[in-house]
């Protein structure tokens, strides 16, 4: 028959052999290399075509917050395997207005005159 006093040791043996374990684990957990994500703006880099690069940060430039929360929604479509081609540079920017974000590029006209390329600004100087 067991009393009280070795129900009672018992009990303590056990919380300190739980206590034990899970000290143990998180040694281990701390010594495991942390397996690292990767960025979600660079693997959407790899994925843009054309203007892409130039629309992309375009946008992350004028909308800071609402352009990385969209290159991490994408981002993760590309992990999950739900996209899997390349997003051309005028769908990156259709995207962006489509999300209320309408994304101001760097646009300039050119010519070409005697095989040489002329910015227009540069003919209405000229007369």
């Amino acid at each position: 028959m067991s009393t009280g006093g070795e129900d009672e040791i018992e009990l303590i043996k056990r919380r300190k052999l739980l206590e034990m374990e899970r000290r143990l684990a998180t040694m281990k957990k701390a010594e495991e290399p942390k397996k690292s994500e990767p960025d979600p703006l660079a693997l959407v880099k790899q994925h843009l075509l054309g203007r892409g690069l130039e629309v992309l940060e375009a946008a992350l430039e004028q909308y800071p917050k609402a352009a990385m929360e969209v290159v991490k929604y994408i981002a993760n479509l590309y992990r999950t395997g739900k996209l899997r081609e390349d997003i051309p540079g005028e769908d990156l920017y259709e995207l962006f207005c489509n999300l209320g974000m309408p994304v101001r590029l760097e646009t300039s006209i050119t010519y070409v005159k005697d095989g040489k390329r002329v910015p227009l600004s540069q003919k209405f100087r000229q007369g």
